[in-house]
């Protein structure tokens, strides 16, 4: 089925929030692992746990968006959203970290 570009443009969209909010997940648990030392069993648990509820949440939104077909634009948004905000996030964290040493 054809879709207007509007559409389009609304289910990339949709994609890159979804790719942002899942980048934004897994930041926490990394600083939740560096906060709380883990070992390798709970590493594995954490992570098998993320991308399980990653593979669903993407389905949901594939099937919400697209009727259930994956469209190509859809995967670029996700892959997109989520190296715009680990970019976004890099950058913070580098500035608040130079702040930091300078003020030790």
């Amino acid at each position: 089925m054809m879709l207007g570009i509007g559409e389009e443009l609304s289910i990339f969209l949709q994609a890159i929030l979804a790719g942002n909010l899942v980048c934004l997940i897994y930041e926490a648990i990394r600083i939740f692992r560096r906060i709380i030392r883990h070992n390798l069993f709970w590493l594995s648990a954490e992570d098998l746990v993320f991308w399980l509820g990653t593979a669903v949440f993407l389905f949901i939104k594939i099937y919400q968006t697209s009727r259930g077909m994956i469209r190509w634009y859809f995967v670029v948004g996700v892959f997109l959203g989520s190296i715009f905000t680990y970019w976004i996030l890099k950058k913070i964290a580098k500035k608040y970290l130079a702040k930091r040493a300078k003020k030790e």
